[in-house]
């Protein structure tokens, strides 16, 4: 299990630990599971502690799947310093994806991209805008020379959903075939895809 997402970019920082601990009760408990009061004994702090960084469970939401996506797209940035082929690209794109399925709970992609309503406005806005912009980046990573966004944006989307999909269910059937073996099926899946589309 790979443990880089683990590593949360506040450090040692207090409020970098409640945010770690936030993230592992919201991916055992989901959303509408999670208490202040849970993660504030996983933390092994006080609520008043806990409230003097974040004042609703909405906020720590936000910083949790805020995390993982930078997290992600500091990984696809990484990327694009090694000249690649198009091939080599998507896989290590899907590799990126793979990691995250296997860092905790098999709910933590549900919970960084399937997030659903949270009863405030303002958070599932930011949490929307946060998404658009992975898929923004993985779509400019994965095609950086397409003059044609809106189809590199679906091609970005349906490869997110496919391989989070597949990751799941390659640990469901626990890794029947090999991680390499996995990420270049689905990198060369997506590749004939593109070779066999018409537009």
């Amino acid at each position: 299990m790979s443990t880089s997402f683990a590593t949360t970019r506040f450090g040692t920082t207090q409020r970098g630990r409640l945010v770690t601990a936030a993230r592992t009760t919201f991916t055992t408990h989901g959303y509408h599971g999670t208490t202040m009061d849970a993660v504030s004994a996983v933390a092994d702090v006080t609520k008043p502690v806990l409230y003097r960084h974040f004042s609703h469970k909405s906020e720590l939401y936000l910083a949790v799947i805020l995390e993982y996506l930078d997290d992600l797209t500091n990984r696809l940035c990484d990327l694009r310093e090694a000249p690649t082929s198009d091939f080599d690209r998507v896989r290590r794109c899907v590799g990126v994806l793979f990691d995250l399925v296997e860092s905790g709970p098999h709910s933590t992609s549900a919970l960084v991209f399937g997030s659903g309503a949270v009863g405030d406005h303002a958070v599932e806005s930011r949490i929307a805008t946060a998404l658009a912009e992975f898929v923004d980046t993985l779509a400019t990573h994965l095609h950086p020379d397409e003059v044609r966004p809106q189809r590199t944006r679906l091609l970005a989307a349906g490869l997110i959903g496919a391989t989070l999909a597949a990751a799941d269910e390659w640990h469901r059937l626990r890794q029947p075939v090999s991680r390499q073996s996995a990420l270049d099926s689905l990198a060369g899946w997506y590749c004939s895809g593109l070779r066999d589309s018409v537009d």
